[in-house]
């Protein structure tokens, strides 16, 4: 077809070998795309030499394409504007550096060489030869962002590489068209520049896992038109974010692993778009008080820090929370019975949104990435100070995959409600003071992977089933009058009421009576004080008793002696 002017076959399953297609492709072609396909084989640039009115090419993501763009022989008549060759083996049979054609291309709009594991320094030339879109990601490049130039960039990502020194301090200068910007995990270290606040257009940061220190500028969160903001894994220090800031787009906020400090930032009451707040593993204090109903949000992680009070009540009208970390903070007070309101937890919902994020389910911290939220929620408080019973209405949320309340001082019984719970794979319930039995229906719920309630109070038979069986002893330990296995402890016919006997009301009020501390102590001295004067006050009133009891004793002397002397003696 020699009018083909566009071959579009991307986001498809074809397979085969491209170089046959390209030797054949029509002369006038200007649109070429086999991106994510499962295309395979050796592609040499030569066989596009001639294709002079080519604006347009992506090689991208196939199933295990090679790409070589080094043919000395070969020399190229097109200027392409758009050039897609990610994960594609791009160079690896002559050293893996960046084409060297790319240097006469100054028609380049879009440039993406990411994931081909190219090395040598940092390509400063290509800011000036891409107008628009630069992606480097996933390479091994080394060196250090350059200071000295100026370009109109509006997307830069350089993430997963070598790079290493500070960020430009006039930064603003350098890109200042600059809408999205990735760096992360790269080796910068230094302060994040004060000028980076001051890109009008900036809509997307990451510096994610670097050495990065200091604080947040303050300019980059006022009036910001942010909508994605990653500064986790860094030693970030101070407030975490201006106690002024707006940021009204803001969908995505991550500043786990630092160091900052502070109270939870209420100014997060006007970014009604949240979607993941990630303020984990900080110093944070204070309490969370002052929050609005964030109706888009669908995790809320604060865990590891130093939080207090109480949990909020807003959590209840979060209607699409899949994801709720609070552990190990010093929340107080009782679980808000109102959290079944969410529907996300009661209904398989459908959602557009995916949330990469790492969470402890099964007692293994996991990364969700890439992973539709609608397939995974779960609920940690574990680890800070929660009294009173658990809320039975925690049972109606039927599409709770992981529920951790271990460590608090817990009380009650274990809900019978849980049997509704039909996609719980991981239940943690370990190091409270929970009392009763272990309800047997629990044992049925063939979801569950991860059990524990060790190191409570509870008593009677641990119940029996295929799935129970897979649990070992450290999960039932620490309770007293808990049997059966996997514990070593055998039950008889009384160690569990729903089996035997039922517990007399004057018994178990009597039981509770003599558990306080006060009351068992006072009768112990009172029974000690009423036996020993019971023994010595005849004695003292009566000489003629007195007599008789030490004539008693010396009896008992006499004849003692005698056994000791005359028969051990001889």
């Amino acid at each position: 077809m020699p009018s083909l002017r566009t071959l579009d076959l991307s986001k498809n399953e074809f397979r085969g070998k491209l170089t046959s297609i390209l030797a054949n492709i029509s002369k006038n072609i200007e649109v070429i795309d086999f991106s994510h396909n499962l295309f395979k084989g050796f592609v040499p640039f030569s066989i596009l030499a001639n294709l002079s009115n080519l604006k347009h090419l992506g090689l991208s993501y196939n199933y295990h394409l090679e790409v070589e763009t080094e043919d000395p022989i070969w020399h190229l008549s097109f200027q392409v504007q758009h050039l897609l060759l990610a994960d594609c083996n791009l160079n690896h049979q002559s050293g893996k550096g960046i084409p060297r054609f790319l240097s006469t291309q100054y028609n380049l709009q879009t440039l993406d060489l990411s994931s081909n594991s190219l090395v040598g320094n940092f390509p400063t030339w290509l800011f000036q030869n891409v107008s628009s879109v630069l992606s480097l990601r996933s390479n091994c490049f080394v060196g250090q962002f350059p200071e000295q130039l100026q370009s109109t960039l509006s997307t830069l990502d350089i993430s997963d590489n070598r790079f290493d020194g500070h960020l430009p301090l006039h930064f603003d200068l350098i890109l200042p068209q600059l809408f999205e910007f990735n760096a992360s995990s790269n080796q910068f270290s230094g302060n994040i520049p004060l000028s980076v606040g001051e890109l009008k257009h900036l809509e997307r940061v990451d510096l994610s896992n670097n050495r990065l220190s200091g604080p947040v500028p303050g300019g980059l969160t006022q009036n910001s038109p942010l909508w994605y903001l990653n500064l986790s894994n860094n030693s970030l220090e101070g407030e975490p974010l201006a106690i002024n800031c707006n940021m009204p787009k803001l969908h995505w906020l991550l500043l786990h692993n630092n160091h900052f400090v502070g109270e939870f930032p209420a100014c997060l009451s006007n970014s009604l778009s949240l979607r993941l707040i990630d303020v984990r593993h900080n110093d944070l204090s204070g309490t969370i008080s002052s929050l609005s109903v964030l109706m888009q949000l669908g995790a809320f992680l604060v865990g590891g820090n130093q939080i207090s009070g109480h949990l909020p009540k807003e959590l209840c009208e979060m209607q699409k929370l899949q994801f709720l970390d609070f552990s190990n903070n010093r929340f107080s007070g009782n679980i808000p019975p109102c959290l079944h309101k969410s529907l996300v937890w009661k209904n398989k919902i459908q959602a557009n949104s995916w949330v990469p994020i790492d969470f402890t389910t099964k007692g293994i911290s996991r990364l969700y990435q890439g992973i539709p939220v609608t397939l995974m929620t779960g609920i940690d408080f574990s680890v800070n100070t929660l009294v009173g019973a658990i809320p039975q209405a925690i049972g109606e949320l039927s599409e709770l995959h992981s529920l951790n309340l271990s460590n608090n001082h817990l009380t009650g019984h274990i809900p019978t409600s849980f049997k509704e719970l039909n996609n719980l794979e991981s239940l943690d319930l370990s190091h409270n003071n929970l009392t009763g039995h272990i309800p047997p229906e629990i044992s049925q719920m063939s979801t569950l992977s991860r059990f524990s309630v060790a190191f409570n109070n509870l008593r009677g038979s641990i119940p029996s089933s295929t799935q129970f069986s897979t649990f070992s002893e450290s999960d039932f330990e620490g309770n007293p009058e808990l049997c059966g296995e996997p514990l070593q402890r055998k039950c008889s016919g009384n160690d569990d009421d729903d089996d035997g006997r039922k517990e007399n009301p004057s018994e178990k009020a009597e039981e509770r009576v003599f558990d306080k501390p006060l009351i068992f102590f006072s009768f112990v001295f009172i029974s000690y004080s009423l036996g020993f004067w019971g023994f010595l006050a005849p004695l003292y009133i009566s000489a003629k008793w007195r007599r008789k009891y030490f004539a008693t004793i010396d009896g008992w002397i006499e004849h003692l002696f005698y056994i000791m002397y005359f028969k051990l003696g001889t």
